[in-house]
């Protein structure tokens, strides 16, 4: 049997040495979906990519906890720190469950990171967030409700498919608890997000006791419980040199991962072991 796979490179536009190691990535194969952070500096090289790369599923990588708002700072007051710079991660989410952050102030600044990305790149083929800061209570489903709203068809699942590096996704479960627990509750999240006519892959690969990234893809894959009939998806963050004020805890892995998947024989690779690499077109 032959499984899909989609594997998807997280923050395009965020820097240079992020948008060339995806690039290089894009041109070697594997790599078939990248996601795009319209807030950041480096966003308008997604105009090139449709030309370069058509074969490559382009998304919104929505951005809430990193650089500057994308609308105008008095329409967003609520989502900055005295800097002028979105709250780090921990403190949007900190804000956000204590009600602190208007709701139509995000959906102000995901329409304008939205009209940007239109504006260079055309529709997005689907939609996910940096640092999956909309997967709280209230704001999964307000986020889901916009990109419906402006006809972005596919999304990032969450549903976990958890590939351990030791024992099984049953032990590693049983023995975590709360992993298993929050991934239920995202699980029914995403659920209702199907039923509203979103379209997904199966889930997104959780490697835990791997380190950071996902470098180590050969021996990741056969440890996949792929599910039936649905792709899965494979997030990673390559880039050519690190930048640790832009990178937080992910640096020397993305390094890894760029030299992995830029790698033109990995395409052959995954298909000798019944991986087929694909987009999200295939969710149609």
């Amino acid at each position: 049997m032959t499984h899909q796979l989609i594997i998807t490179a997280d923050d395009y536009g965020m820097c240079p040495e992020v948008n060339r190691a995806i690039e290089e990535c894009l041109a070697a194969g594997a790599l078939r979906a990248t996601c795009v952070m319209t807030n950041m500096t480096d966003y308008a090289d997604a105009a090139q990519l449709r030309w370069h790369v058509p074969q490559a599923s382009i998304g919104i990588h929505w951005t809430l906890t990193l650089g500057v708002p994308a609308a105008a700072p008095t329409q967003v007051p609520d989502l900055l720190a005295a800097n002028g710079q979105f709250w780090p991660a921990p403190e949007f989410r900190r804000r956000w469950l204590a009600r602190r952050i208007a709701p139509e102030q995000v959906r102000t600044e995901l329409q304008v990171q939205y009209e940007r990305f239109v504006a260079v790149a055309g529709q997005p083929d689907f939609w996910n967030t940096h640092q999956n800061v909309h997967v709280l209570p209230g704001l999964f489903p307000l986020v889901v409700e916009v990109a419906r709203q402006l006809g972005i068809p596919a999304m990032r699942s969450h549903r976990r498919i958890t590939a351990p590096r030791h024992g099984s996704p049953l032990r590693y479960h049983l023995t975590h608890p709360i992993y298993w627990l929050k991934g239920q509750i995202i699980a029914r999240w995403v659920a209702t997000a199907a039923q509203q006519g979103m379209r997904m892959p199966a889930g997104v690969v959780s490697t835990p006791g791997y380190g950071p990234g996902k470098a180590a893809i050969d021996r990741i894959i056969p440890r996949v419980p792929w599910p039936p009939a649905n792709p899965v998806e494979l997030v990673i963050h390559p880039a050519t040199r690190v930048l640790p004020e832009l990178f937080g805890g992910l640096t020397e892995s993305r390094l890894r991962e760029y030299e992995v998947f830029r790698d033109p024989t990995l395409v052959e690779r995954l298909a000798v072991s019944g991986v087929q690499v694909v987009g999200f077109e295939v969710l149609r």
